[in-house]
């Protein structure tokens, strides 16, 4: 009874002191950033009033009913939807499981909807989609408004994730399709209906009237809810485009960033934007601190494609301080060990991701997911080390200038003598060879398994020569040689030669290409 006190004294002050905030709101850029800061530093006591809500939730469904579960369960999943991704999928298919048990089919179908709402923030768009439509002409009435809701989601994710125009093109027709439906459905007047008013708008290029409506949200929703985070995304990224509207972006960036602190969540996007975009205004300080804290969120989130996305922002401020004096280097380099601990803590967590889907019976489905996930995850892997050992070469040629010139003298014999590309580049195919045979263990036995009995690899399980990086690239869907040759420097000729020679020892030459993209696949 006195821990029951307790916690609705703490969620009374909490409350309390969210009251003001709203009518708080601050009015520049100067005063939001100011207030930001205030608010990361108390950001643990917002997240401590979600998990009393969760903890409370979770008694309440140790003494439900079966029937009353699926609703509880609901609620739990949706709690732990913004900063636990893992968790919440866990809890929606305790729903689900409860569901089926008291025989609430339109339950179940709810369920299963919220699950593949959060499937595309863990790499795993195309397959979410294809759920999605294989259910479309079967919902019931009720559950009406959240499968137009996991549409919007769905297509708006999909729209701003696919860089071809032609992709982008369709799913935002797809988005405007199921917002325009949405709209039928929910309360005229709401701050959701506003939003989704909103975002009709600008998929039909009507800025006056879509600007309108998000200030309309802004007015009407309490800052820790979605609409509001969602309503000052949208605002930010309508100023990203108009000329001289960098401080209003940035200031709705600040205020979408406020709303996911109070909120609790962290797979959210706008703190980790916000980074970049003080860190194009001159501000090093608040963005190395912001993307810091938006990188921390995304991978304690579970959400890989946001901490991907927030990782590939540090090469940015990495070429800032390399361009400064000798002292600088020091803070590129410790930027580059916390760029490998958070590859390595994604990587582990996937591990750790595999084994409890093993438990949850959900075998097909999640590895299925972890295979894209993990080859969108060397890729990116790939890509940012490349930027890193080409950041080194420039660093290399413009040292190599000043000491011709006189003004650094003591590092031209180190320069000159290209040691430390040399060391760059091969712990760029150290970590490679070892992340990539931690993911596909059987790869150079089933590559081997494809060549003529004399032709094949005699290597140790954990290494790969040139020949094996070639078709590991392959493997990760990078077919142009051009950009395979940048990766291993060599010449392209070199890179052509080399695949010529390991379809000449294939058994299926014709086909060789294909079976080994087939390698580590799921069925």
């Amino acid at each position: 009874m006195r821990k029951t006190i307790l916690t609705l004294l703490f969620l009374f002050l909490i409350f309390v002191g969210n009251a003001t905030t709203k009518e708080s709101l601050p009015q520049n850029l100067d005063k939001a950033l100011d207030k930001l800061d205030l608010t990361i530093s108390q950001r643990e006591r917002y997240m401590q009033s979600l998990l009393l809500t969760i903890d409370s939730l979770k008694r309440d469904a140790s003494k439900a009913q079966v029937s009353a579960l699926p609703n509880i369960y609901e609620k739990i999943g949706d709690k732990y939807s913004r900063n636990n991704i893992d968790s919440a999928l866990f809890y929606y298919q305790k729903g689900i499981d409860a569901a089926k048990v008291a025989n609430r089919q339109d339950m179940e179908q709810r369920l299963f909807l919220s699950r593949v709402a959060l499937l595309p923030v863990q790499g795993v768009i195309k397959e979410a989609i294809e759920i999605y439509d294989s259910i479309a002409k079967i919902i019931y009435p009720q559950n009406k408004i959240h499968f137009y809701e996991t549409g919007n989601r769905l297509f708006y994710f999909a729209s701003s994730f696919y860089p071809i125009e032609k992709f982008s093109k369709y799913y935002a027709e797809r988005a405007l399709n199921a917002t325009d439906s949405l709209t039928t459905l929910i309360e005229k007047g709401s701050p959701s209906h506003h939003l989704y008013l909103a975002q009709i708008y600008a998929l039909k290029k009507n800025t006056a009237m879509m600007v309108a409506e998000l200030s309309e949200v802004l007015k009407k929703a309490n800052i820790e809810d979605f609409e509001f985070a969602r309503a000052s995304s949208h605002l930010a990224e309508h100023y990203e485009k108009q000329k001289d509207g960098e401080t209003k972006q940035l200031y709705y960036l600040a205020l979408a960033s406020l709303s996911d602190i109070y909120s609790g969540t962290l797979e959210g996007t706008a703190l980790q934007q916000l980074g970049v975009g003080l860190f194009n205004n001159g501000d090093l300080s608040r963005a190395y601190r912001y993307l810091a804290l938006s990188l921390n969120n995304a991978v304690e989130s579970g959400s890989r494609i946001r901490a991907l996305q927030t990782a590939e922002a540090y090469p940015i401020i990495a070429q800032s301080f390399k361009k400064q004096d000798e002292t600088k280097l020091t803070w590129l380099t410790w930027l580059v060990v916390a760029l490998i601990i958070a590859l390595i803590a994604i990587i582990s967590s996937l591990l750790f991701l595999r084994k409890e889907i093993k438990k949850l019976n959900e075998l097909k489905i999640r590895l299925a997911q972890a295979n894209v996930t993990k080859d969108t995850y060397i890729s990116q892997f790939l890509s940012l080390s490349s930027i890193y050992i080409e950041k080194l070469v420039e660093f290399h040629r413009v040292a190599k200038r000043k000491i011709k010139a006189n003004q650094v003298n003591d590092l031209y014999s180190l320069i000159e003598s290209e040691k430390m590309l040399a060391e760059q580049s091969q712990m760029f195919y150290k970590i490679f060879d070892n992340a990539f045979i931690h993911i596909y263990p059987s790869f150079v036995s089933e590559v081997n398994n494809l060549l003529m009995e004399d032709k094949r690899f005699d290597l140790p399980e954990m290494k790969l020569n040139t020949e094996l990086r070639i078709l590991a690239f392959l493997r990760l869907g990078i077919d142009d040689s051009e950009q395979i040759a940048r990766f291993l420097g060599l010449s392209l000729n070199t890179i052509y030669t080399y695949r010529n020679r390991l379809k000449g020892r294939a058994i299926t030459r014709d086909t060789f290409d294909d079976d080994v993209m087939k390698i580590g696949a799921i069925n």
